[in-house]
């Protein structure tokens, strides 16, 4: 068998998308870095999710530049949800499920003291307060539906391990994820609740438009 090997990205439209994206992580680590908060229980929840997805962002295009886009394709969703899981944190969940989620868990314990609703539950909370938000992580999550195959272990896995992944299609993977870390900067924003984070989404949003999905016609 054998190795799949560094992918070649030199000066082709994957390398550029890669670099942009690079240039992204390094302005969102500093936004959150900026906007910490962790001044109420609902906000340290949240803030611990934004960092997480935030690190499974950068992880995605570590593992692309090292030619393990199979890996890199499983934490597509990883991501998505995690991101969802932020929002709904901040916009949608009640202090009770977060006062029974915080409760400690005793040593030996391997379940969780509570889970969340299902993905479609959490995003029509979400669209309560943040309709907009909730409109595009719905279509994200149709779009990102074939990623629980390389989650799960299903037949997109097998065919990418045995004929790998077009770079035009990991182009588009980036540019998705991309905007899912656009999205992500305005739910830091909101919990960092500081004066001096105003704009600054809209600032990612202008500094890094060309590596975000192309906008689509109304």
């Amino acid at each position: 068998m054998q190795s799949q090997g560094k992918v070649d990205i030199g000066g082709d439209e994957l390398a550029e998308m890669l670099s942009l994206s690079a240039s992204l992580d390094d302005d969102l680590t500093a936004l959150l870095e900026r906007a910490w908060n962790t001044s109420t229980q609902r906000l340290a929840i949240c803030m611990a999710f934004c960092k997480a997805a935030v690190e499974h962002a950068i992880s995605q295009r570590v593992l692309i530049e090292a030619g393990l886009t199979g890996t890199a394709l499983s934490l597509i969703r990883l991501q998505f949800e995690t991101v969802v899981r932020a929002a709904w944190i901040l916009h949608g969940a009640k202090d009770e499920w977060l006062i029974r989620f915080s409760l400690p868990v005793p040593d030996g314990e391997l379940n969780e003291p509570q889970m969340g609703p299902p993905i479609p539950a959490m995003l029509d909370a979400i669209k309560i307060h943040a309709p907009e938000a909730a409109m595009e992580l719905s279509r994200l999550n149709e779009t990102l539906k074939v990623m629980h195959s390389f989650v799960h272990g299903g037949a997109h896995l097998v065919v990418h391990a045995l004929r790998g992944y077009p770079p035009k299609n990991l182009v588009a993977v980036l540019r998705n994820r991309n905007l899912l870390s656009l999205m992500l900067s305005n739910i830091i924003v909101i919990a960092g609740q500081q004066p001096h984070l105003n704009g600054a989404v809209q600032q990612l949003m202008i500094a890094h438009e060309s590596c975000m999905p192309p906008r689509r016609k109304v």
